[in-house]
């Protein structure tokens, strides 16, 4: 039906958007653009598929007997044949427990496929049914598989009875303990199936949703085709980058991925910040395969030429809204990505700003969110119609993951965690390695960009007498070298040392005194002499020392990419004037009230900074547009030369 057909039909009840679209016979543009937002689609042939890590779940509780649990036997042998050789395989089975068949995944050989079938068609359905100890089980079985594209095949109908059996509950800690590194996939089994809990686990975890009634002569065929169509990877750990000088890249929806599946559309939207001169920018996808990173880069035309789409349902549209078709597709895109992440939030501060950033967008483009209503007014337009407000919800949708305040915050008060680091007062690292110092009795922040090599250890904080170190470990990201040769260096480790004891802080766990350790997984807090470790949640580290020092440590954990850590000192007041390190020299009490004076220029800006001259330009934050700092060379600031600031002293290993 074409959008003029259905105006015709649907008159002014179709206010905003007509759909138009063909199945087959077009060749759509991979880009479309109206000037300030874009969308893309996005497909790739001719790659060969890749092994996977797969983990088969089946629910042989008592809601599974008769014909349930006998398609699934039949459906799930089948699918063992159609395994390739290189992928890994297991099977876990659930009621009131979890039961693996193998403690370990297995190679897809014959022996083990025949092994498998013989051990399902065994199996009987009694008892009660836990789901979520049979998921969060799931997740741990891939403990150790450290690469590769990992999958969960769920099949149930989804009914939990035993342990924790709200849907909200379980569908918030399984998508925490994957933690994005876990695609799930669930096939509904029957017609009384839970069909809107398993359809959101696998949205929640980059999977899909099949819903199958057993009586159906065709349900084996139907398990059969959407395991070979939707389990057939051809790239995984999937990254997109666009130009930044065309495109804001923190406007992209989704750019990261688990994996691309063969023969499948994906869809890209964001801003567009700045037009180039030419006609085409670059984008660049590089994601895993067999043979290892893949790397594709593809020239985009930016004609502004409008959609089919667009040009037709603009009469639709009110005269003074413009150009809103992708603007709206960009909205909703991002309505369900905010949503996600509000309810998968691990700290009431992430919560609140992806709620309140939701609840912002939702109003703007008059979207119905999970915290938002409708409610119609008393009064009536002068039309005699009645029109339906929307309007923020007034209690917390606590089931839903959602809580958010009775009156907005200030999102200055309440950042995000990834903002965290960037509001503290002091000094703080993030990323590759950026340096951002607010120079205490001068009003001014600086920064300044550090790139070491692989395993160089750099000194941020030495105080020889309050005895404090503070040394980075340097870790390479893998695409460190794809579009220049420029190094991407990241803190993939930091000690800290006291005059007694021993801080290790390492992606998989925080060693105290090379004695006891903290998992990042389990939130504690403990005290070893004078020194108070608090771990928040998996990725937020406080220390607290002696005489008022504060060290904040956050960990990103991220998959195929190497763990690194982002740093800050809060307080450095109790420094002696004896400190130095790249964060140290900064604070010591003798580097307090240091003479600096900015002095603008058209075409340069000089900082008179501890009676030197350094060209320094204004970079603003894109994660904090609040905030701004003058960014200078490392060395200018430092006084020095890096390599001064390296040190040869080994990080204690446990």
């Amino acid at each position: 039906m074409s959008s003029d057909d259905q105006l015709k039909i649907f008159g002014n009840k179709l206010r905003n958007v007509a759909i138009s679209y063909t199945l087959r016979g077009t060749q759509r543009p991979s880009m479309q653009t109206d000037g300030s937002y874009f969308i893309q689609y996005f497909s790739v042939d001719g790659l060969s598929p890749i092994s996977k890590h797969i983990l088969f779940v089946v629910d042989i509780s008592g809601s599974m007997a008769g014909e349930k649990i006998r398609h699934t036997q039949v459906a799930l042998a089948s699918i063992l044949r159609t395994l390739k050789p290189g992928d890994r395989f297991n099977v876990l089975t659930f009621t009131n427990d979890v039961y693996k068949w193998r403690p370990k995944f297995v190679e897809a050989s014959e022996g083990n496929i025949a092994s498998c079938i013989r051990f399902l068609m065994l199996l009987q359905a009694h008892g009660g049914s836990n789901i979520r100890k049979a998921l969060l089980g799931s997740v741990k079985a891939f403990q150790g598989v450290s690469s590769g594209y990992r999958s969960i095949f769920l099949l149930s109908d989804g009914k939990s009875t035993v342990g924790s059996t709200k849907p909200s509950i379980i569908l918030r800690s399984v998508s925490r303990a994957c933690e994005g590194t876990i695609a799930i996939f669930c096939i509904g089994l029957g017609d009384d199936a839970e069909t809107h809990f398993l359809s959101s686990l696998a949205e929640d975890n980059e999977g899909r949703y099949l819903q199958v009634d057993p009586v159906e002569p065709t349900a084996v065929t139907q398990l059969g085709e959407f395991y070979e169509r939707r389990l057939n990877p051809v790239l995984y750990d999937l990254h997109l980058k666009y130009d930044d000088r065309v495109v804001s890249n923190t406007s992209v929806i989704r750019k990261e991925r688990l994996g691309y599946i063969d023969g499948e559309e994906l869809i890209f939207a964001g801003k567009v910040s700045h037009r180039s001169a030419g006609d085409s920018m670059n984008m660049s996808v590089s994601g895993y395969n067999a043979e290892g990173l893949v790397i594709l880069d593809k020239p985009l035309p930016l004609s502004r030429r409008p959609s089919e789409v667009s040009r037709k349902t603009r009469r639709s549209v009110s005269d003074e809204s413009g150009d809103v078709i992708l603007e709206k597709i960009w909205a909703i895109l991002r309505v369900e990505e905010l949503a996600r992440r509000a309810k998968l939030a691990r700290s009431a501060s992430d919560r609140i700003s992806a709620a309140t950033e939701l609840l912002q967008l939702s109003l703007d483009h008059g979207y119905v969110t999970p915290v938002t209503s409708l409610t119609e007014p008393y009064s009536k337009d002068k039309r005699g119609s009645s029109w339906f407000n929307l309007t923020r919800v007034e209690l917390p949708f606590e089931d839903q993951g959602i809580s958010i305040p009775r009156q907005l915050p200030n999102p200055q008060l309440s950042p995000p965690i990834a903002q965290r680091l960037l509001s503290y007062p002091g000094s703080r690292v993030f990323g590759d390695p950026h340096f951002v110092i607010d120079i205490p009795g001068c009003n001014l922040t600086i920064c300044f960009d550090v790139q070491q090599r692989q395993g160089t250890i750099v000194n941020l904080i030495s105080d020889p007498l309050t005895g404090l170190d503070v040394s980075g470990e340097i870790t390479e990201d893998a695409l460190s070298n794809v579009n220049s040769d420029e190094i991407t260096s990241l803190f993939g480790r930091i000690e800290i040392r006291s005059s007694i004891h021993i801080i290790n802080i390492t992606p998989s766990e925080i060693i105290l005194d090379t004695k006891r350790s903290l998992s990042w997984t389990e939130p504690s807090s403990i005290k070893i002499g004078t020194i108070i470790v608090r771990l928040v949640d998996r990725g937020n580290l406080t220390i607290s020392l002696q005489d008022g020092v504060t060290l904040f440590i956050q960990r990103h954990k991220r998959v195929q990419h190497p763990t690194f850590f982002d740093f800050a000192l809060a307080n450095g007041s109790s420094l002696s004037n004896r400190a130095d390190g790249m964060i140290g020299k900064f604070h010591g009490k003798a580097s307090v009230n240091p003479q600096c004076e900015l002095s603008p220029h058209p075409h340069r800006t000089t900082l008179e900074y501890d009676h030197r001259n350094i060209p320094v330009r204004r970079r603003s934050n894109k994660l904090l547009p609040s905030s701004f700092c003058w960014h200078g060379n490392a060395e200018d600031f430092l006084g020095g030369p890096i390599e001064r600031y390296v040190t040869t002293d080994p990080m204690i290993a446990r």
